[in-house]
């Protein structure tokens, strides 16, 4: 609510929100102006029935001096007019000297049902609900003594909606809002050895990581038809996750990590050469939370409408 707050107090210093602008110079501006998103919120829209779209991104997790490079992205099929589905693979480098090389990540199933839909005649905030699946892909128990895990190794399912609102300035430049409120539960998951949630060699037991909410706000001003400047805001509260089980000499462990919750914010700038194509170069800062480690992460994506 504080992020959707901000927004709107934006709103009320740069222009008149578009309700009250005339509809044809709203619909003018709307069909002009190019976009890529911000860095972090997702849009509420949906794809048109029969078409594509695909956003990579590419990134460096910087955390206290150590780079993390990795690789996401969006990629979707307009399966309905309001119903989107997708994929969201994730990719990392291993940055040991050891094991060098791309690891795989968990990956995400998409999918979005638009609710309501913004027009210049209907001017109500398009909503849209979103149900995600997460695969454990990526690799996270019986970890060499320097190899790194890119996954959780259970499955989570992921809830949300995602809101977008369109202001037309007093200059007749567009301001894009949206919210995410997005909530993660993940399933208990057998763990062995070595592995992401801290256990040593010889361990057999379980983990069930924490349930995980995300907050994100984000604006969008159309500098021109195309450039376009963005700033996201967001929020995540990680619960704790238990692990319980034997090490190697059948002693019991059981223990219980502490939750965690951070803050961080990402402004970018977003060049469209085409309606249909466009770049996002950006950098998510996130400042030293509860239990959280500060981090920067550089970033670049690249979109495409097909």
């Amino acid at each position: 609510m504080k992020l959707f707050l901000a927004g709107a107090a934006l709103v009320c210093s740069l222009g008149s929100p578009a309700l009250g602008a005339d509809t044809e110079q709203l619909r003018t501006a709307m069909k002009t102006a190019r976009w890529t998103g911000p860095m972090l919120a997702s849009t509420a829209e949906t794809l048109p029935k029969g078409h594509f779209y695909t956003e990579p991104y590419f990134f460096d997790v910087i955390v206290r001096g150590d780079h993390h490079p990795g690789s996401s992205g969006f990629y979707q099929y307009g399966l309905l007019d309001n119903l989107t589905v997708g994929l969201q693979p994730n990719f990392a480098t291993a940055t040991n000297r050891i094991d060098r090389g791309m690891a795989i990540g968990d990956f995400k199933l998409l999918s979005q049902v638009r609710l309501t839909h913004f027009t210049p005649d209907h001017r109500v905030p398009t909503i849209a609900l979103a149900l995600n699946e997460v695969i454990p892909t990526g690799r996270f128990d019986r970890l060499g003594p320097t190899q790194e895990g890119h996954g959780s190794g259970t499955f989570a399912t992921e809830v949300g909606v995602n809101v977008q609102h369109w202001f037309l300035l007093n200059n007749g430049r567009l301001l894009r809002t949206r919210l995410n409120v997005l909530q993660r539960f993940y399933n208990r998951t057998s763990v062995g050895g070595r592995s992401v949630y801290g256990t040593d060699v010889g361990f057999k037991g379980h983990a069930h990581p924490g349930a995980r909410t995300t907050l994100i706000g984000a604006v969008e001003y159309s500098l021109t038809d195309k450039w376009v400047l963005a700033f996201d805001v967001e929020a995540d509260f990680v619960g704790r996750t238990k692990i319980i089980g034997r090490d190697g000499e059948g002693a019991q462990v059981q223990a219980t990590s502490a939750a965690s919750r951070d803050v961080g914010f990402a402004p970018a700038v977003e060049y469209n050469w085409s309606p249909s194509a466009g770049a996002l170069l950006g950098v998510w800062v996130i400042p030293k939370g509860h239990n959280t480690p500060a981090s920067i992460t550089p970033a670049i994506a690249i979109s495409k409408f097909w």
